[in-house]
């Protein structure tokens, strides 16, 4: 049975608690909510008595004046998770591969669709990164790859040249790729590796995107597919009716325009991951891994601490809140991935965690 518990569940705890802990276990934007989607929150309000543009169209236009795309190469959904799901029950793939530690949802969702999934381990020695050369040799194997650039939750991005090769195999062998970039927007510069711009030429491929990390709208959920256009209107046979809630289609168009956030966003993420990598890398007890995205993985190193289950509860009681990753296929509870915060934040975490390792 799959473990599907993922971060941000502060849920779980006291509401003492959830006021007083930082957490550290969820990849949101650092500076929070914009004000601009505070305040469409209160303009839009009255949309809810109303039921959604089914197409979410408006949308579609803004996100392809953002991209420069046109409209027909998206399709939104609630949250690119359900994208995640859908992709494979639409293009009724039989063997989906994935290569491992990653996101575990694609997992499921594969499963969930009774199909097989097929795994390429990476390796420790190598950080984790994704050996392309290795996973190429599967792809005859396969009709659909799930491949998360960033990756979550190691944090390696791959080079642009990597990736067309990758996709060149698919081609050859007539597999989708199917590329989620939910951390792109954190990457800088995020231009040189997403693949925006390509899938939306080839049928062989299509970029997943998320607005509820970057934005910090992850109870609202909203996300993107975006592809050509025949594979978009392939996907959009199988949504449900109104999808996307008409707030979250409003705060989406919002959020996409606010181009002060997004710099501020893009000058603050690099400088606070080299911050927080530098000073944990200075912490007996913990490794620390190279990351292109807003959070960073580690390894308990030593015997102090037996796994990540008995840090995480040590750090709460510092106000501290990690996610585990022991339910990352591949990985035992020795890891464990923490976002990177703003200055304040970061220091509380680098203070606590040598309080319970050193």
């Amino acid at each position: 049975m799959i473990d599907r518990s993922h971060g941000g569940n502060i849920w779980q705890y006291p509401k003492s608690l959830r006021r007083a802990v930082i957490d550290f276990s969820v990849n949101t934007n650092p500076l929070g909510m914009a004000k601009k989607i505070k305040n469409s929150i209160v303009q839009n309000v009255d949309k809810i008595n109303y039921y959604p543009d089914p197409e979410s169209k408006y949308l579609k236009n803004s996100l392809a004046k953002f991209h420069r795309l046109s409209s027909h190469n998206f399709l939104i959904g609630n949250g690119s998770i359900e994208l995640i799901h859908l992709i494979p029950r639409a293009l009724e793939a039989k063997v989906v591969l994935i290569p491992i530690p990653t996101f575990s949802e694609y997992e499921f969702a594969v499963k969930s669709n009774n199909a097989k999934c097929l795994f390429v381990k990476s390796t420790e020695k190598n950080n984790f990164k994704i050996d392309i050369s290795r996973l190429m040799q599967h792809i005859p194997k396969a009709d659909l790859v799930f491949l998360c650039n960033p990756n979550n939750p190691t944090g390696f991005a791959l080079e642009r040249q990597e990736i067309l090769l990758l996709l060149k195999a698919c081609k050859k062998y007539n597999v989708t790729l199917v590329i989620d970039e939910a951390f792109m927007d954190f990457v800088a510069p995020e231009n040189r590796i997403t693949m925006v711009v390509e899938s939306a030429k080839s049928k062989h491929l299509l970029v997943l995107r998320s607005l509820t990390k970057f934005f910090v709208v992850p109870g609202i959920r909203i996300g993107y597919v975006i592809g050509h256009k025949d594979t978009i209107n392939k996907l959009s046979q199988h949504t449900y009716p109104w999808n996307v809630n008409a707030m979250a289609q409003a705060i989406a168009e919002e959020a996409i325009d606010d181009k002060q956030y997004i710099a501020r966003t893009q000058n603050i993420i690099p400088k606070e991951r080299a911050y927080l990598y530098e000073n944990l890398n200075k912490i007996r007890g913990v490794r620390v891994y190279p990351s292109d995205a807003n959070f960073l993985f580690c390894k308990l190193k030593g015997a102090e601490i037996k796994n990540a289950a008995e840090l995480s509860r040590k750090l709460i009681r510092q106000g501290i809140l990690i996610r585990r990753c022991h339910n990352f296929r591949g990985l035992n509870d020795r890891f464990f991935r923490i976002a990177v915060k703003n200055r304040e934040a970061n220091i509380k975490l680098i203070s606590a965690l040598r309080t319970v390792l050193e």
